[in-house]
C-alpha cells in the first residue's frame, strides 16, 4: 500500500512511518503542510491510507479540517493515533476527530475506547514501540555517557494544574531521593529548571543539557550506565520512552506501572521501583555491578523484540482489513 503520514514532528515521523516501510509498505511524511501541499502529495503519490499522529504544531484547525476535506474528495481512508488519552481525551482528542473526521480511531488508553465508540467511531488499543534503524548502536562519545540520565520534558505546568497526576509520585520515587542525597543526574528536555518547587532541591545548571532531537536520544539511552524512566499513569499506559530505552539496549530504573509488570519482568528486564528507599538501593548496587547491569539489558532487548514499529503497522493493516476500511 501506499500510505501517507501529515506530520513534521521529529517524535512521530521516525516511529510508525517507518514501521509501515518496514511492514512492505511505500510511505510518505508530509513535513508542514498547506492547501497546495496536500492536494499535490494526494495526486501524485495516489495514498491507499492517510494517517494522524499525537498532538504537535501541524493539528491545527485548518489543517485538521483541508485533511479532511482532501481525504474526503479523494476517497483515501484517514485514521488517527491518539497518543495523549488518557489524559487529554476531552481536551484535544475528541476535537481533533470532530474537525478531521478519521474513518478509525487507535489510541494508547485502552479506557478509551468506549467513549469513541459512543460517538460513533470505531477504536482499538494501540500502544507506543521502538524502531530498530533508530533505536541501534552507536559509538558512545563523552557527551552521552553519564552514570545517570533523565531525558525527558519536566512539564511543571502539568504539574501545576493536577495535584494527583501520577508523574508527582513517580518524581518522587525516581528523582527527588537521588538529588536530595546528593547523586548527580544529567537531565535532557525543557523546563527542569522551573522543577524546584517540585523536587525541592535546584537542579545544578551543568547538569541541565535542555531539548535534545530524538535522534540523539538513542545515544543517551545506550551509552549512559543508568536511564531514570519516570512514568505518568499508574496502570493502562506505559510511556513512550519506556520501549525507547529498552529498544536502545539501555538499562531502565523506572517507576510501578500494572501494564508495564504485564509487558515486561520486573527486575529482569528493567528495575521497577516502588519507593524512594528502593531507587537508592537500586542505583548504589547497579553503579557497582555493571555485569548485572548487562544481563539486564540482555534480557530487556529478548523481551522488547515483538514491539517495534513495524509490529504496530501489521497490527493496523490488520485491524482495519477486518473493519473492511481497507
Amino acid at each position: 500500500m501506499n500510505v501517507i503520514f501529515f506530520e513534521k514532528d521529529d517524535r512521530f515521523i521516525f516511529g510508525l512511518p517507518l514501521g509501515f516501510r518496514d511492514a512492505g509498505h511505500k510511505i510518505i511524511v508530509s513535513g508542514s503542510i498547506n492547501e497546495e501541499k496536500v492536494y499535490r502529495l494526494i495526486k501524485t503519490f495516489k495514498p491507499d491510507l492517510a494517517v494522524l499522529l499525537g498532538w504537535t504544531t501541524e493539528h491545527s484547525d485548518y489543517n485538521l479540517k483541508l485533511v479532511n476535506v482532501a481525504c474526503t474528495k479523494y476517497k483515501v481512508p484517514l485514521i488517527y493515533w491518539a497518543t495523549e488519552d488518557p489524559t487529554f481525551t476531552s481536551d484535544f482528542t475528541i476535537p481533533l476527530i470532530k474537525k478531521a473526521n478519521p474513518k478509525y480511531v487507535f489510541t494508547v488508553a485502552p479506557s478509551r475506547i468506549p467513549i469513541y465508540n459512543s460517538i460513533g467511531i470505531g477504536a482499538s488499543y494501540l500502544p507506543f514501540a521502538y524502531q530498530p534503524s533508530i533505536h541501534k548502536p552507536v559509538k558512545c562519545q563523552k557527551w552521552c555517557k553519564k552514570n545517570i540520565a533523565v531525558v525527558a520534558n519536566a512539564y511543571p505546568n502539568v504539574l501545576s494544574n493536577d495535584k494527583k497526576h501520577y508523574r508527582h509520585k513517580s518524581l518522587n520515587i525516581l528523582v527527588k531521593p537521588l538529588l536530595k542525597n546528593n547523586i548527580s543526574i544529567d537531565f535532557w528536555g525543557k523546563y527542569w529548571d522551573q522543577m524546584e518547587p517540585f523536587l525541592e532541591v535546584k537542579i545544578p545548571d551543568d547538569l541541565l543539557h535542555g531539548y535534545l532531537h530524538y535522534l540523539q536520544t538513542n545515544n543517551v539511552y545506550r551509552c549512559s550506565n543508568i536511564i531514570i524512566g519516570l512514568q505518568n499513569y499508574y496502570d493502562e499506559l506505559v510511556s513512550m520512552r519506556t520501549y525507547e530505552i529498552l529498544g536502545s539496549n539501555g538499562f531502565l530504573i523506572t517507576s510501578y506501572n500494572t501494564k508495564l509488570c504485564e509487558l515486561f519482568t520486573p527486575n529482569k528486564d528493567l528495575i521497577v521501583s516502588t519507593c524512594s528507599e528502593e531507587t537508592l538501593e537500586f542505583v548504589d548496587f547497579y553503579l557497582k555491578h555493571p555485569e548485572f547491569r548487562n544481563k539486564i539489558k540482555e534480557n530487556a532487548t529478548k523481551a522488547i523484540k515483538d514491539h517495534t514499529y513495524k509490529h504496530r503497522a501489521e497490527k493496523i493493516i490488520n485491524v482495519l482489513k477486518k473493519e473492511k476500511i481497507i
